[in-house]
Formats: structure tokens, C-alpha cells, sequence
């Protein structure tokens, strides 16, 4: 591969159009994914990887827990280790909506997106997920990328975009301005049903933690009365420790992440060049290990969609290779100040 990029420069004499260059690079990418397969055959066995993806992380998580409630498992390394598994469940659930998993059996894929939702309850139906994650690849970086844009991808950094970023809940914010920009494409009704079981449970939890960390601090100056029994305190602080702090955790990675690593509002239409950049600093390793090292690989995702998340980290040095060769940004940590634009003069 490193000869095909030299054999690249020495040949190239003329300067590429975009598109040429988009080109380019997505045969890279392909090329390397086919080294791969030949070298691995392990890889081309999707259904088989993808099942036991969810086999592994389900059970690793149950078993965590299980460790943790019965005190072997300190709380720090349950709760480190089960955001670890739901960000596995993540980009499984990710690779799913492409179809990379049983694509003639949607019964499976719906059973596995069901599994996947339950185990990571703080976003909303993996059907609705769906719908405004193939919307966010005919759009990226337009005024219609709902999906990037519910994470705060394009709005200024200050106190609503802290909030986009810290809790899927805070995303409500955005509804006035998606139902008067896109009233076609955007639906309150529609995005509510979503929620429903799983991430108003998830909340319920999470929202009743805080709350009665709320009525301690209170209660150090005014004695009130507690909001809710002991029984149930003692039931919401388990649930902490093993499955919302975890899935927390792991969509504050993923939301700081993904919003800083695409860019809006001046990206040319379908120009996947503008849509992301490699985003890997040393310093945000802290997040990249809570989602999957998102920032450096997920631009591969926007070359070549239909490779699973394993593939896209195993081709990623020969793919950055590819993209700092015809022009792809790395670290443009500037973005945090432009509130995601691409060109570098945006205020």
C-alpha cells in the first residue's frame, strides 16, 4: 500500500479536482479493506463478528455488574468497563443501520437493535436513529443534519451547547428551531415516540439521582424532607455505578467528539472532503477510549460507508496516509472557536 500512495505522488502532475481526490482516497481505502479480508478471512464473516460483538459486550456488562453488586468488582472498574461494552454496543448498533449484519433477515437486525437499546438507554429508538443517521449522509453539514445537529454540532460554544453536549435529554432545545427551519423533515410527535420505553426509564433514573443530590446539598442548610425512600435512593445509586454513568460517560465522548469532528453550515453539498476532519489529539485520548477512537476513524465512515467500525481501525493508518496527501484536515482544533465552520476565516 505505502508503494501505491508513492507510485500516487510520482504519477500525479496536474492538480485533482475534488472529486478526483474523493476518489482517490475511497480506493485506498477500499484497497486496504481487501488486504484485509484476504489476509484475515476471520473478517468476511460479518453476521458471525456482529453477533458476537453483542454476545460479548452483553455479557461482559452483565457480568459486571453482577461482580459489582456481590463486591468484587470495585465501583470505578464496573463503571469504566460497562462504558466500555455500550460503546461496542454503539458502533454495533452504527454498523446495523447500514445493514453490515444479517440484511436479509430484519428480524435479527430488529432483535439486536432492541438488545442494543436496552443495554444503552440514554438515546432515543435505534429506528429513529436510523432515520436521521441516513439523513446525516445525504446532508452532512447542512441546515437538514438533524442527527449532528441534536449533538450541537454548528452552534456557538456557551452554555446551550454545553448542554447539547453533556445530556441527549437537553436536545429539546433544539426543537423550536428544527420544527420553523425543517418542518418537512422534523416531527416533535415523532422524535417523543422515540423515546418511549427505554430512554424516559433511563431518565427517570438519572434525573431522580440528581435530584436527590440536589436535596443533600439542601439539606446541609435547610433540613427538608428527603424527596424518595430509602429503598429506591439505595436502587438509583446501584444503577449509577452500572448502567447510567456508563452510557453518561460514554455519550459525553461521543457528543464532544463527533460535534467538534464534522463541520457545518459552509460545507459544500455532498462534498465529503468539507464533511469531517481527523480529529486525534493526545489530549482528547480520555474521550476517543469511550467512543471507539471516533474522532481519528470516523471520516473513514463518510469515504466508505459500508465497512464495519473493527475495519475502519484496522485500514486507518493507510487512510490518514490517503487524506494528508490530498488535503483532509487534521486537528483543526480552531473548530471549538468557529462554531464548526469550515472555512478558517468564520467568526
Amino acid at each position: 500500500m505505502i508503494e501505491l500512495l508513492d507510485k500516487l505522488n510520482n504519477s500525479e502532475k496536474k492538480e485533482l479536482s475534488d472529486r478526483e481526490k474523493i476518489q482517490k482516497i475511497s480506493a485506498i481505502i477500499h484497497h486496504a479493506e481487501t488486504k484485509l479480508r484476504n489476509k484475515f478471512p476471520i473478517l468476511n464473516k460479518q453476521n458471525l463478528l456482529g453477533t458476537l460483538i453483542l454476545f460479548v459486550s452483553c455479557v461482559g456488562f452483565s457480568l459486571n455488574t453482577y461482580l459489582y453488586i456481590q463486591g468484587i468488582m470495585p465501583a470505578w472498574m464496573c463503571f469504566i468497563l460497562n462504558a466500555f461494552c455500550t460503546s461496542f454496543l454503539h458502533e454495533l448498533e452504527h454498523d446495523l443501520i447500514h445493514q453490515l449484519y444479517f440484511r436479509t433477515k430484519p428480524i435479527v437486525q430488529n432483535v439486536f437493535m432492541g438488545l442494543i437499546w436496552l443495554f444503552r438507554g440514554n438515546l432515543i429508538s435505534p429506528w429513529y436513529r436510523k432515520i436521521i443517521h441516513l439523513l446525516h449522509h445525504r446532508e452532512s453539514g447542512q441546515t437538514e443534519d438533524i442527527e449532528e445537529r441534536l449533538l450541537g454540532n454548528g452552534e456557538k460554544w456557551g452554555f446551550k451547547r454545553l448542554l447539547l453536549t453533556l445530556d441527549p435529554g437537553m436536545s429539546l432545545l433544539q426543537f423550536a428551531t428544527f420544527k420553523k427551519q425543517l418542518p418537512q423533515l422534523f416531527s416533535i410527535k415523532q422524535i417523543l415516540f422515540a423515546t418511549f420505553p427505554i430512554f424516559i426509564l433511563f431518565n427517570v433514573i438519572w434525573f431522580s439521582f440528581l435530584t436527590h443530590q440536589g436535596w443533600k446539598i439542601i439539606n446541609l442548610i435547610h433540613e427538608v424532607i428527603p424527596p424518595f425512600p430509602v429503598w429506591y435512593i439505595n436502587l438509583v445509586n446501584i444503577l449509577m455505578v452500572v448502567y447510567i454513568g456508563p452510557n453518561v460517560l460514554r455519550q459525553i465522548s461521543l457528543s464532544l467528539i463527533s460535534s467538534s469532528c464534522h463541520y457545518y453550515g459552509d460545507v459544500a453539498k455532498a462534498n465529503v472532503l468539507q464533511q469531517t476532519q481527523v480529529l486525534q489529539p493526545w489530549y482528547l485520548i480520555p474521550f476517543q477510549l469511550f467512543c471507539f477512537n471516533f474522532g481519528s476513524t470516523h471520516i473513514i465512515h463518510h469515504f466508505v460507508v459500508n465497512q464495519p467500525f473493527y475495519v475502519r481501525q484496522m485500514v486507518a493508518p493507510l487512510a490518514h496516509a490517503a487524506m494528508r496527501k490530498y488535503g483532509i484536515r487534521f486537528n483543526d482544533m480552531q473548530t471549538f472557536f468557529r462554531a464548526n465552520r469550515y472555512s478558517l476565516n468564520a467568526i
